[in-house]
């Protein structure tokens, strides 16, 4: 029997564009009957036909079973199209889900070639239910030896923590130390998932304080910067000491960074941290609305937008400094925000 790759499908599909549905009908009889092989091979190719199909908005949910066999595959090529095909395919409610703990306890503490893949299908697809089962093995895997595989811990921890949040109760030491590791890019993937644990309760992270400021006056990667400015947003309101701490080094930032990201992220961690406020804000203020004034012209509408929102927030507390760029104001094209800010000082 001669079997039709996904390549051979996908030059079907553009061959058969006026018969499609009787073209893809019949491929999904020849996959069932494919994906029933004993061939992991060809069970495989069957799997990644019909992941390719559900891209294009045909179910697969009845070949659900089949692709927790292709996750089980001992070759980690075969393995990674099941991983693949439970990520793209698998919801909160597929019934198979239940059958993969133990196929996933297995491949954590497999081969760093299949930590990896688990690790990237488990942030996919985990469930309340599996978080709590696998939590112990994710905590585990974030002292691995390997960068690569701890940075995926930590990303593939957080989704878990999404599902099953009492699982921080001892992950949480685990994953601070990560703010230490000589990897740069496991301590950013720690950065950011601090950042979006801290929304929700960030009164519960102000003990890391410390090692956050060491890197946000010694770090020079931007992006990482930007989640730790956001996340001292987050943590000086809940803080006073931390807004008098934080004025020097931001305003460093605002100065000399060239990246307009992390230029209008630390001005607007400044507006909703309080550090605008009494004398020690005032400088700091000033040197917030002129770098703003300086997005208003710019010919990009969006950033012309957000700088007008932020302005929008800073009139209440210093609205002579806005005032002294009404000819900014006047030269920006009218808008509906333009005519809001006005509004707001005027």
């Amino acid at each position: 029997m001669w079997e039709r790759t996904l390549q051979d499908l996908v030059r079907g599909l553009r061959a058969n564009k006026k018969d499609e549905a009787k073209f893809i009908a019949k491929a999904v009889d020849e996959i069932r009957q494919e994906i029933k092989s004993d061939d992991m091979q060809l069970k495989a190719g069957a799997v990644l036909k019909l992941t390719y199909l559900d891209m294009l908005g045909y179910d697969m949910s009845w070949a659900s079973f089949h692709v927790v066999e292709v996750m089980s595959a001992p070759k980690i090529h075969l393995k990674s199209i099941g991983y693949l095909a439970a990520a793209q395919s698998f919801e909160q409610d597929t019934d198979v889900l239940m059958l993969t703990t133990n196929l996933l306890k297995k491949d954590l503490t497999s081969t760093p070639a299949d930590i990896a893949v688990s690790l990237d299908g488990l942030s996919h697809i985990v469930t309340p239910e599996l978080a709590r089962d696998l939590s112990p093995e994710l905590v585990a895997m974030l002292n691995h030896s390997r960068a690569h595989i701890r940075k995926r811990a930590i990303l593939a921890l957080y989704k878990a923590l999404v599902k099953y949040p009492d699982a921080i109760h001892h992950a949480r030491a685990r994953l601070e130390e990560k703010l230490e590791d000589p990897d740069p890019s496991v301590i950013a993937a720690t950065v950011n998932v601090l950042c979006e644990l801290a929304r929700k309760n960030p009164q519960d992270y102000l003990s890391l304080a410390p090692q956050l400021f060491h890197l946000l006056t010694s770090s020079s990667n931007n992006w990482m910067l930007i989640k730790i400015v956001k996340l001292f947003g987050s943590l000086s309101p809940h803080e006073p000491r931390l807004v008098r701490k934080l004025q020097q080094p931001i305003t460093d930032l605002i100065s000399t960074t060239p990246a307009i990201s992390l230029l209008y992220e630390c001005v607007h961690t400044c507006i909703i941290g309080g550090m605008l406020h009494g004398p020690s804000g005032n400088s700091l203020a000033q040197t917030c609305v002129s770098k703003l004034a300086a997005f208003i012209e710019d010919a990009d509408q969006n950033l012309k937008y957000i700088a007008l929102l932020a302005m929008a927030k800073i009139v209440p507390s210093h609205p002579h400094l806005v005032a002294d760029y009404q000819d900014t104001f006047s030269r920006a094209s009218t808008t509906k925000m333009s005519a809001f800010v006005y509004a707001r000082w005027s």
